[in-house]
């Protein structure tokens, strides 16, 4: 499948038709006209979007200007600068409001998109559940700060990742005072493990019987969250906090355990043998607690030695090295894509909340591309789909010549059926159909490639 087809399984006509409806409300409410909004509107507006993260402008405008430097002839024949304004002015998703919801302004492209990310899921054994910060630097009562991580501040999500980053199931923090967790999942686990248990109920039911293992870190692992997912089918792993381990359980004080050598480690297990408790000698002590992996066999762990000022061989037993291996899925997603984000700025503050739905699901779309053997980089992935929806509805009055703005002759294009015209180039170049190498003077206006004329038709596959 191709990139544009790839995204629409995730932005497709029902997110479209959504915006479509609401937006149209929101600006008839506020006494303004009817955008007369329709998909391809809403198709375009994503692609300028998508295109922005990886062609970053100061002011948005530029792109729209005759100034050599700034002007973006793709854009321009894709859509008017006022046109965009105007249904970035009237972004809307939700019309009634809910006060025991603070992403009520979102929720019904939220509930979308989490069916969406879990309709897509190619189930894998290992799923590691974290936190996803969303980058926010204005004032908000659901702004967070985070230490040790790659965003400070922001919007705080939970997310559930494979090991390679694709993210199927999430929700956002409410922050204090509302009712965000099921109360029977917070009496069961608590409130962090609880986030869990909730996210639990967005797996499709055919995938509820698979023998998943989860990852987690200190915040959410606790004995009790263990044994509850243990009587759900699933195994547990991560790193615990001292005050959730019993007293009872015979490993050695932590105390003590900071004077043995580094790579040392003590293993105990409960009395059902459900519960394996590991505690190893890091730069500190680090206990693991998992309901399927122990301290065999013993293996190698990567680390950095302060003294030696280079990383060396650590002894680690058999639980550090799966938890290191696979809990990374959710920083993995965020590297990505904050490495190539949507780059405009909005007034709302639900703004990059929305940009970084779209960037996720744009992320999933190539996570199936990459399972299916594709070879492209995101930010190729990327270009690809902004190129494909921007060239399908060009409607510029200038041809797009000379100018490198895709792939040239990319499959999307070049097979759409829709606004290939032959035209004189300024230039000349290699006829670009297989097995014809004449130098010629023409090309076609929407792929941006040399064809000669008795080559045009067969290039774009039409029988002669």
């Amino acid at each position: 499948m191709s990139p544009n087809e790839l995204v629409t399984l995730f932005l497709g006509e029902e997110i479209f038709d959504l915006t479509i409806k609401e937006s149209t409300l929101y600006a008839l409410r506020n006494g303004r006209q009817d955008p007369q909004l329709s998909r391809e509107d809403i198709a375009i507006f994503i692609g300028i979007l998508v295109l922005t993260s990886y062609l970053t402008a100061v002011n948005t405008r530029f792109y729209w200007q005759e100034a050599a430097d700034t002007h973006n002839e793709l854009i321009c024949q894709a859509m008017t600068r006022n046109r965009f304004d105007t249904i970035k002015r009237n972004l809307h998703f939700c019309s009634e409001e809910d006060p025991a919801d603070r992403y009520w302004k979102l929720r019904p492209l939220i509930k979308i998109l989490q069916v969406k990310h879990m309709e897509h899921f190619v189930p894998q054994q290992a799923i590691s559940h974290d936190e996803a910060m969303i980058a926010y630097f204005g004032r908000h009562g659901l702004k967070q700060a985070i230490r040790n991580k790659p965003i400070r501040f922001g919007f705080k999500a939970w997310a559930q990742n494979t090991p390679d980053g694709y993210l199927l199931a999430f929700d956002f923090y409410q922050g204090r005072g509302v009712a965000e967790h099921t109360d029977d999942n917070v009496q069961l686990v608590g409130k962090s493990g609880a986030t869990v248990l909730d996210l639990l109920e967005h797996m499709k039911q055919e995938f509820r019987e698979l023998p998943f293992q989860f990852f987690v870190d200190n915040y959410f692992m606790s004995i009790p969250l263990m044994q509850e997912m243990t009587k759900r089918g699933y195994d547990v792993t991560g790193t615990i906090r001292e005050n959730r381990i019993p007293g009872t359980t015979g490993l050695s004080a932590t105390k003590e355990f900071r004077k043995k050598e580094r790579g040392m480690h003590q293993a105990v297990t409960s009395r059902d043998e459900n519960v394996i408790l590991v505690r190893w000698q890091d730069n500190a002590p680090v206990t693991l607690a998992s309901t399927c992996y122990g301290d065999v066999p013993p293996g190698k762990v990567r680390r950095y030695s302060r003294v030696q000022k280079r990383h060396v061989e650590v002894d680690g037993p058999h639980v550090v090295g799966k938890y290191n291996e696979m809990m990374g899925g959710t920083d993995r997603m965020d590297q990505i894509v904050n490495h190539c984000r949507i780059a405009v700025k909005g007034k709302k503050w639900w703004w990059p909340i929305f940009t970084w739905l779209v960037d996720t699901a744009v992320h999933n779309a190539w996570r199936l591309y990459c399972h299916a053997g594709g070879t492209m980089t995101y930010v190729q992935f990327r270009r690809e789909y902004a190129c494909t929806i921007l060239r399908r509805w060009a409607r510029g009055s200038k041809p797009m010549m000379n100018r490198n703005l895709a792939a040239p002759g990319s499959e999307a294009i070049r097979f759409d059926g829709m606004g290939h015209i032959i035209i004189k180039a300024p230039s000349r170049g290699t006829c670009r159909n297989e097995g014809c190498t004449a130098k010629v003077g023409t090309k076609c206006v929407k792929c941006a490639v040399f064809l000669c004329v008795n080559c045009f038709a067969g290039f774009h596959g039409v029988a002669q």
